[in-house]
């Protein structure tokens, strides 16, 4: 009898599950597979984490679970998805705290909450985030975190201008509206680009740094004086 093989996702199409339990037995088969692969990831790692693993950590018979998962990826979708409503959850609540920081203050603490949140989602294996890291992005979900759907680009851009209307003493650009622009949609997207083609170099110690700099420059901020600290 041969083995059934998992379809190959196409690079960039959001794995989906093959269909929704509406009965309580098959959601409660759903939850058990979930939650294996949710042991396997954190305590194996990524490569760990493919449908006999999980069929066999999780008690379920492979041909159930590719009822409901086609392949590794989906699992691991429903995974990243669970984690980034959750991450983009406290990411807002660090922002909350961090607004009555100077603003180059502010600016060096959101780009490291950024990074390390973009590090922690690469433990879905660098494969896996590289290819879906345009859905995944936590950065797109803050202020979205109820429906975990990704920020348009309008409300993007309004809530940065928000921001930076805000801290008008602060800084000195006054094109504001292409200021609010290429901090909300310019540097997620430089980081999306670095995630897909140079994600060694999100280990770098330097990255949160270059970030606020870049970010200050966007806004040419005034950076406090020892006497305002």
């Amino acid at each position: 009898m041969s083995k059934p093989t998992e379809p190959v996702p196409s690079a960039g199409a959001l794995p989906k599950p093959r269909k929704a339990p509406r009965q309580q037995r098959s959601q409660a088969t759903v939850g058990y597979i979930v939650e294996a692969a949710r042991q396997i990831l954190y305590n194996e790692g990524a490569a760990a984490v493919t449908t006999r693993r999980v069929a066999e950590r999780s008690g379920v018979a492979v041909g159930s679970l590719y009822q409901y998962f086609p392949n590794r990826d989906a699992i691991l979708a429903r995974l990243a998805e669970e984690e980034v409503v959750r991450e983009s959850e406290a990411m807002q609540q660090h922002f909350n705290e961090l607004r009555k920081l100077p603003i180059n203050e502010h600016l060096i603490q959101v780009s490291k909450r950024i990074v390390e949140t973009e590090r922690r989602m690469m433990a879905f294996g660098g494969d896996f985030y590289r290819r879906y890291v345009q859905h995944y992005q936590v950065i797109q979900r803050v202020g979205k975190s109820r429906s975990g759907q990704i920020l348009d680009v309008e409300t993007s851009i309004r809530d940065s201008r928000k921001n930076l209307e805000i801290r008008g003493n602060e800084i000195s650009e006054t094109d504001l509206n292409l200021a609010a622009y290429l901090l909300g949609r310019g540097i997620p997207a430089m980081l999306r680009a670095l995630v897909s083609e140079r994600p060694e170099l999100l280990n770098s110690d330097r990255l949160p740094l270059i970030l606020s700099r870049l970010s200050m420059a966007i806004v040419d901020g005034v950076e406090s004086s020892p006497q305002d600290k």
